[in-house]
Formats: C-alpha cells, structure tokens, sequence
C-alpha cells in the first residue's frame, strides 16, 4: 500500500504540473475564488453526474462522470475521489476510461461474497455495473471489477450483462434486498418515463422483475434513478422504500429530481400516493442525479447530488474545471400533515463540534450585520438560525457585496406568501436567464421555522423546517467580500439563536 500510495502522489503532482502547464499555454485565469472548499470539484476539466457510491474500508468513494480531456461535456469516463470525514476529498486517477464507448453513469457494489466468480477470490471485489454509450447507436448496461479498493478496474470480458436494444436505456443502480436474497437493479428508460427493476443472484445475470412508470413529473425524460429503504424520523424500526429519478425539477424546463414512496416486495415497486402527486426533492436549479452511498459505517442513507443545472452548465464561468458535486445529506422520512415527505440533513453532524459564534435571544427590527465575524469572510460556514416569532412580512438573510451596492443575495421567507425562496438576481455574474428566476418553496405546514445554509464560495444550500424545505443555488460574486446581515421587513423577528460554524 506504501509503494501504492506514493504511486498516487506521485500522478497526483504530475497532473498539478500538467494543470500549471495548461493555465500558461491557454492563458486562461484560474477562478479559484468560485471553488468551493467542501464540496467536491475535480481539480481541472468537466464534471456532472455522481457515480459508484460507496463507503468501502473507511473511505467514503466518489466515483464521477469526466471529461479527462477538457472543460466541457465529452470523452466519458469516471473520475474517482475519496474522503474520510465527508468534508477533505482525495481526486484519484481516472478509473474507468472511455474507449469506444463513453462511461456514463452507474453503481459500485462489494461483492462481498464473490458471486459474480470475478477477480482474485482471495481480495475483496468491488464490481462497478454502468451505461456503455455508444453515441447515436445504442445504450448497454457493462460491469467492470476491481480487486484493490476501487484504484483500478477490469472490464467484463463479456459484457455487456444487459441489453435490451433502446438507444436510451441507462443509469442503473443497484441495492442487495435481503428480504428476496438477490441483488436489485434499477435502470431507466428515459422517453418512456419509466424504472426497470431487475433481479441478480450473481450480479452477472439478470432477469426483469417489473416496470414502474408515467406517473409524478412527466414533462421531461427520467433517469438517473435509485430504490432505498429510508426509516421514519421518530418512529423506531418503521420505515418506507423509496424510488428516486431526475427529471424536471419544480421550475418548467429546469431539470431537478422527484421520488415516490411506497412499497417494494422483492418485485414491484407502489406508489402509495395518486399517480398525480408531485413529490420534488430540491426546490433550486442545482441539485440534479443524485445516488445513495452503497452501505455506509453507520447504516444511515447519504446521497449527494450533482450541484449545477443542464440548462446552463456550459455557461459556468469556472476555470480550469467546470462542475461540482453538492453536500453529502441523510436521508429519511418525517410526517406533515400531507404525508411522508423526504427529510435531509447536512453531513458531518456539525451540531458535534464546537461553534465559531453563537447568539441567542436576538430581537431583528432592522438589519443586523454580522461582517464583524471574520470567518465569515472564508466563504465556507454553516449558519443555524431559529425562529421564536415574527411579525414582519418578510426576513431572511442578505449577502452584500462591500464593492458594489447593486450586488447581493437574498435568502428570504415570506409571511404573506407562506414561501421560502433564494434570489440570486443581483448575486455577480448571471450565466442565463434561468438565473434571473427566484428558487421557491412553499412553506410546510406544522414545521418550525428553522433554516440551516451551507454557503461555500458559489454555492448556497438551504435546508429548513427539519430537512423538509431544500434550496440549492448556485452563484458567482464579482466582488471579494461581503457582509451578511439578518433582515425584517415591516415588524421585529425575534431569533431563539444563530449558529455559525466555520468550515476549513
């Protein structure tokens, strides 16, 4: 592992090297000010979907769709990363290169008992099962295996291990479903608005099970989808499977994800509300793709998604890279007084460490700026905000640039339209007119008004009312610092508390 691990280090400042020698040629200028500093981005060229998620040997493994080639959609292969606490990644070589095929998005499970007869069976066998793309032919479902922790991979001498001849057949993902003692797929067929589910004893042969479709968001393709067992916040040993796609988001014509719950038997999968119901899983533009962590060290379900939108990913004004994964989250349900509804939680449990400010009681009759904590100026903190009462019509939180007074962000609720919302309007640099819309989300009844938001250089994420409000918005400020301060509009807000963690 020694001789291995240098091996890394050593490509690792090759390629820093090679990324230095490309900056110079092309004479372009690095936008490390947009990078953020917790979320994962590749250290240079295009990056979208999160791929082959899995906690294996204390590792916390990434797997990502990449252009190795340049900073734009092409040339797909799988970038790798790695990271112990959820917050330091390690960018890895590439894993899966493409060839005649592109390598598009897919799952990596352990073969922990080395069903599938592939590799050395005296190591332990991660097999990654993916869309071989072979443009304006034909997508298939390949498998690769990799016996030294997901470093480097094999190809299937015989794949691919699932073809049904559509030119749009991709995405798959696959669980281990102890009730039915087989291993579960599934795979989309995006124009047909459908999820495949497919059974494995071997991971190597696979028979279809059933199909579950037209139902929920219809206006775009689906893919991208995935199956989990979710638990019920509060309720001990109860829990509901989950199917989640991306498609259109909230916004017409902006992609964005949906789930259902219901039930899964081994077979089939029921969705327990009206085939009509729309259930979105982020009310901003940039949270896409997202996958569950194939088992994890404490058996929560943590995902993350692809933080950008394909409305205007070509438009991100970044250098050398393009792209950039969101928070990790844990995933469960939680009842409103509509039904269950997915509750998300930012990962690592910052409540576990000690703040970097706290303030308790505040009474907010006019803005109150916090630009005094110079952590603030890092661009990478949590902030925990508490609501007692309000009796204004709007608050929030404004993001100010000390430059130029026509350059903010506003993180805004609206007593009057019961709405959270982030506006990014006036934020910096304006990729499209998609950024020119107001992300919003209605107000969940019976929910306190409790909002956490991780700011991270470009990226904001909000989540309230006990993880069942999400707001992923990205943005690009011109200036280099700013000042936030707490608002109300027409009456005083009265806070419980504000937290402030700095993250480094």
């Amino acid at each position: 592992m020694k001789i291995l691990s240098k091996s890394i280090q050593l490509r690792s400042l090759f390629s820093s090297i090679l990324l230095l020698i490309s900056l110079t040629i092309l004479g372009q200028s690095p936008t490390e000010q947009w990078r953020p500093s917790i979320h994962f981005s590749p250290k240079m060229n295009w990056t979208n979907d999160p791929n082959g998620l899995i906690f294996f040997k204390g590792y916390y493994h990434l797997f990502f769709q990449h252009n190795p080639k340049g900073n734009d959609w092409g040339n797909m292969s799988w970038g790798h990363a790695r990271s112990k606490d959820m917050l330091h990644w390690e960018e890895l070589p590439i894993a899966i290169p493409h060839g005649d095929e592109y390598i598009f998005s897919g799952c990596v499970v352990w073969d922990k008992e080395h069903v599938s007869g592939l590799g050395d069976p005296n190591k332990d066998l991660l097999v990654a099962i993916y869309t071989a793309d072979y443009p304006n032919k034909k997508q298939e479902q390949h498998l690769a295996y990799s016996n030294d922790e997901g470093l480097t991979w094999k190809k299937y001498a015989k794949n691919p291990i699932l073809d049904i001849q559509l030119l749009n057949f991709r995405d798959p993902n696959i669980i281990w479903h102890q009730a039915s003692k087989q291993f579960v797929m599934s795979v989309a067929k995006p124009l047909e608005r459908s999820v495949q589910f497919y059974g494995s004893k071997n991971l190597l042969n696979w028979e279809l099970l059933s199909e579950f479709s037209n139902q929920g968001e219809l206006d775009m393709i689906w893919e991208c989808p995935s199956l989990v067992e979710l638990p019920i916040a509060g309720k001990e040993q109860e829990s509901k499977w989950v199917l989640f796609n991306s498609s259109q988001g909230v916004q017409k014509g902006f992609v964005g994800m949906q789930y259902f719950v219901g039930e899964f038997n081994g077979k089939t999968f029921i969705n327990e509300n009206p085939r009509e119901t729309k259930l979105y899983v982020d009310f901003g533009k940039d949270f896409y793709a997202a996958i569950p962590f194939y088992q994890t060290a404490t058996k929560d379900v943590l995902w993350l998604g692809w933080a950008l939108s394909w409305q205007y990913a070509k438009e991100q004004p970044t250098y050398p890279w393009k792209g950039q994964m969101s928070s990790l989250r844990k995933l469960s349900l939680i009842d409103t007084q509509e039904g269950l509804r997915l509750k998300q939680e930012f990962q690592p449990d910052f409540n576990l460490v000690e703040p970097s400010f706290q303030a308790k009681d505040l009474s907010i009759s006019k803005p109150k700026i916090l630009s005094g904590i110079k952590l603030l100026q890092g661009k990478s903190y949590l902030i925990d905000l508490e609501v007692e009462e309000s009796r204004g019509d709007r608050w929030g939180l404004r993001w100010q640039s000390l430059d130029n007074p026509q350059e903010y962000t506003l993180l805004v609720f609206d007593e009057i339209k019961k709405q959270w919302s982030i506006d990014r309007s006036h934020s910096g640099k304006i990729l499209s007119p998609g950024f020119f819309k107001v992300d919003a989300a209605n107000l969940v009844e019976g929910k306190p008004k409790h909002l956490k938001v991780l700011v991270d250089h470009s990226m904001l994420e909000l989540l309230a009312q006990d993880g069942t409000v999400a707001i992923s918005s990205l943005r690009f400020p011109l200036s280099s610092k700013e000042n936030l301060s707490i608002f109300s509009e027409n009456g005083k807000l009265d806070l419980k508390q504000i937290t402030i963690w700095e993250v480094k």
